[in-house]
């Protein structure tokens, strides 16, 4: 079939859709998302200290003792108001408050404790990955800045450690944001990391519990070598939404973006055609002979068209 033709049917195909569609994502429980649950806890001051309601502490060399010090500390923090008279509305460490709420997560460790090993927090969730299914995990990640603590001990905390956000199911890591924000998180700031993944029919993981996990990298900033080490979290939201056969950017419709990106992959793929040939929607998830994207992969995107 040649170009002319296939462009012929999608005039076709799309002047004859009558109806658009779009799939409706649906939040995946999240235990303490915001971190403002601390019902159990022993606040000090501003903070606690120690693995948090809904969250196990995550350590994989052992360095953090616990999470309650004395040079590690994973907890959360309440941005306070240093001069609520004065100068109301601007809080210690994040000018803004916390992104959501009024508690962040934090994951905290002394100068001069840098490289020992990464360290945070993670859960496990009530549901498992499902197939043909498209997850997005966002995290507000924050670059705390310098401030003084409400019993008067001043924190330098200029420069910025590194952070990870990981995906998991039956423990095992599927996707994850690895430090993309790095250098553009100015100081007292939060940004959010999101990312997608989209299972197909198969995947090793199926049916196994997802999982989440933040962490502090723990790695020293050159820049400020004298700086205590700190990332915070905020906010975790997942949501699920069934995966649609044709949409290739994975933005939760099957549109003219998707249409060029499918023309632009036309012909023969290279083996193996998963994902070095995501356009092959016919064989999304490898287990077919097909490995070429023609004139079957778009009908099967204009059967699925929305706005």
């Amino acid at each position: 079939m040649n170009m002319y033709r296939a462009t012929r049917i999608i005039g076709i195909g799309v002047l004859s859709m009558c109806m658009a569609h779009e799939v409706v994502a649906s939040a995946v429980p999240v235990v303490n998302a915001g971190f403002e649950d601390i019902s159990g806890e022993s606040p000090f001051n501003e903070f606690t200290f120690g693995p948090l309601n809904g969250w196990d502490l995550y350590d994989p060399n052992g360095v953090t003792d616990g999470g309650d010090g004395p040079t590690y500390f994973v907890g959360t923090l309440t941005p306070f108001e240093p001069d609520p008279v004065g100068n109301p509305g601007v809080f210690a460490n994040f000018p803004g408050g916390a992104a959501e709420g009024q508690r962040v997560a934090i994951a905290f460790n002394f100068a001069g404790s840098d490289g020992q090993g990464e360290y945070g927090l993670q859960q496990t969730l009530a549901e498992t990955l499902a197939a043909n299914t498209t997850y997005v995990l966002q995290v507000e990640i924050g670059n705390i800045d310098s401030a003084t603590a409400m019993n008067g001990q001043f924190f330098e905390l200029q420069g910025f450690p590194g952070y990870r956000v990981d995906l998991l199911a039956g423990g095992v890591v599927i996707a994850q944001d690895n430090n993309s924000l790095a250098g553009s998180i100015s100081d007292g700031e939060f940004s959010t990391s999101s990312f997608e993944f989209t299972t197909g029919q198969a995947h090793p993981q199926l049916d196994q519990a997802l999982g989440i996990r933040v962490v502090n990298l723990n790695v020293l900033d050159p820049a400020f070598p004298a700086s205590d080490i700190e990332v915070d979290f905020d906010d975790v939201r997942l949501d699920a939404r069934p995966a649609i056969d044709g949409d290739l950017d994975v933005d939760g419709f099957v549109n003219v973006f998707d249409l060029l990106d499918l023309l632009a992959a036309w012909g023969d793929c290279d083996l193996p055609c998963p994902p070095s040939c995501d356009a092959d929607i016919t064989n999304a998830d490898g287990t077919g002979t097909d490995c070429a994207v023609d004139v079957f992969d778009l009908l099967l995107l204009l059967s699925n068209w929305s706005v």
